[in-house]
């Protein structure tokens, strides 16, 4: 009887230090990412470029009205943003739809193109962490740990790079529209509220289109190529979409205030994925 008291609060003790472990902020895997972001962001040299009215004349008309609207010109060239997604909405299951409240942790580089973000969020009390990261090897990918410790999956392949780059552009243009003018991007305009952009670094190139409203500001951008998923048992493309809106004045720049992606599935279906309405941009070279 008294091992099984021993054995009982040994048991106990285990099970409350696992629960304390859940609840404190740190992290190794949070740590982990931060220390390599910042280690990332001290390499990059600081520019003192803004962007020029000479060089927002030579984008297509329909950016150009953008880049009025929100007051590019003489916007610094900054080189490294982070962008705090605050309690945003995440669907972790698309099959289930399960929605869970998540923090996303985004950075952003331009000197050259590199993306990785770090979400952390609970599930039934337990701690989920995942990491969207590129190697050397232009791969890209996502791991998830469960309970700061129990890797969950690893999934990394040449699409997760190209979604990458993908994401990069679609956010920046409204985190860092300054990428507007990156050498890496290229454009073709469709008609007066559509212009085609494609990012190329490292001979891998991905594309989407924007869409405008009459007052100049960007409110879709959609891309064909970004999403792959196994439906079924059968890998297949689907459509992806961000919506960008409420533009306010941020840093000296108008940026959307609420952002929200989808998945668009070949049944015609869409799924808002990630809504957010609460972050902050910190532009940091």
């Amino acid at each position: 009887m008294k091992w099984i008291k021993i054995i009982f609060v040994v048991v106990l003790l285990a099970i409350i230090g696992v629960i304390i472990y859940w609840k404190i902020p740190f992290s190794p895997e949070m740590k982990k990412f931060l220390v390599a972001m910042q280690k990332r962001a001290d390499k990059v040299k600081h520019s003192n470029e803004v962007c020029t009215l000479e060089e927002i004349e030579r984008l297509p008309q329909p950016l150009q009205k953008y880049c009025s609207y929100i007051g590019l010109e003489n916007f610094p060239k900054y080189q490294v943003v982070n962008t705090i997604f605050e309690r945003t909405d995440f669907v972790f299951d698309t099959k289930s739809g399960k929605v869970i409240k998540m923090d996303y942790d985004l950075w952003l580089f331009y000197d050259d193109i590199f993306r990785s973000a770090f979400c952390s969020a609970a599930m039934y009390g337990i701690p989920f962490e995942g990491v969207d990261y590129v190697t050397e090897e232009k791969m890209g990918g996502m791991k998830g740990i469960l309970g700061k410790k129990l890797i969950l999956f690893d999934e990394c392949g040449e699409q997760g790079y190209k979604a990458s780059l993908i994401s990069w552009l679609a956010e920046s243009v409204v985190i860092n529209p300054a990428v507007l003018l990156s050498p890496y991007v290229s454009y073709e305009e469709i008609d007066d509220t559509h212009v085609k952009a494609t990012v190329t670094y490292e001979d891998v190139s991905g594309s989407g289109v924007f869409t405008l409203n009459e007052a100049g500001a960007i409110t879709e951008f959609y891309s064909a190529e970004r999403q792959v998923e196994t439906i079924d048992g059968v890998k297949m493309e689907l459509g992806w979409k961000c919506y960008y809106d409420e533009y306010e004045e941020r840093n000296g720049i108008k940026i959307a205030s609420k952002v929200k992606s989808t998945k668009l599935f070949p049944n015609g279906s869409e799924l808002v994925y990630f809504a957010s309405d609460k972050f902050t941009v910190k532009y940091i070279k």
